[in-house]
């Protein structure tokens, strides 16, 4: 079994004083057992998207066990048409939209349009959330969207809206981060299935063994524990297993 990251984001952060560089994200991996992550850049969501995009692109050139995922604020500049396309033939294999961070709307036209862009590049994209009702609101923008999309960031506080709007629209997906309650694992798959989770620790930030150890113990068949760990990521995202490594 190859286990894959489907979140991880590395890059200074004014108030953390540990180095969440890439040698720090890879020994974490090394320590999990992490063979292959998706990978975005702090930069892209604190300061510039562009410039930590370009950034990032350098740093996953020189490390194959890293694929870039480009970050994308339509709020304050424009361009993000021609930035989405740049980073789709440049090799990201993926978008992540964090609106709270970058305080934008998800109700907004720039995000909008934002969407129409990544659905003509064909790649996944996933959206961060954080309060209520606004799965809710994703699930309806996103209807028709020819992409995959994936719910990310979800807390214990929406975690059943997630399952509910999920249930409804079929081209949603979640991430299991920081999901770490005992029985958690095995209820998500009852209700969606083992093919809608894809396993995503947020490292270096946090920890990567927490997520990974309740999914490795879950009461699941390890066809499941597979796909969550690896297998849908690399099916989503078009990844080869071992290809880059």
């Amino acid at each position: 079994m190859q286990i894959v990251d489907a979140a991880t984001c590395i890059g200074t952060r004014p108030e953390d004083e540990r180095a969440l560089d890439v040698t720090t994200l890879l020994h974490e991996m090394d320590r999990a057992g992490v063979a292959q992550a998706l990978c975005t850049h702090f930069c892209a969501v604190r300061y510039h998207a562009r410039t930590g995009n370009a950034i990032l692109k350098g740093l996953c050139a020189r490390e194959p066990r890293l694929y870039p995922v480009a970050i994308v604020n339509p709020a304050p500049y424009l361009g993000v048409r021609d930035e989405i396309r740049r980073c789709a033939q440049e090799g990201f294999v993926g978008f992540r939209f964090v609106p709270h961070a970058q305080g934008w709307s998800l109700e907004s036209e720039p995000f909008y349009a934002a969407l129409e862009a990544v659905a003509v590049t064909g790649l996944p994209l996933a959206v961060e959330l954080s309060a209520s009702g606004e799965a809710t609101r994703l699930a309806r923008i996103v209807e028709g969207l020819d992409v995959p999309v994936i719910l990310a960031h979800i807390t214990y506080s929406i975690l059943g809206e997630a399952v509910g709007v999920m249930k409804r629209h079929a081209n949603l997906y979640l991430e299991a981060h920081r999901l770490v309650t005992p029985g958690v694992v095995e209820l998500l798959v009852a209700e969606l299935g083992p093919e809608r989770l894809l396993f995503a620790s947020g490292a270096p930030y946090w920890e990567i063994v927490p997520t990974l150890s309740m999914i490795r113990e879950a009461d699941l068949s390890e066809e499941a524990k597979s796909a969550i760990l690896g297998g849908n990521a690399c099916r989503l995202f078009k990844l080869v297993p071992g290809e880059r490594a």
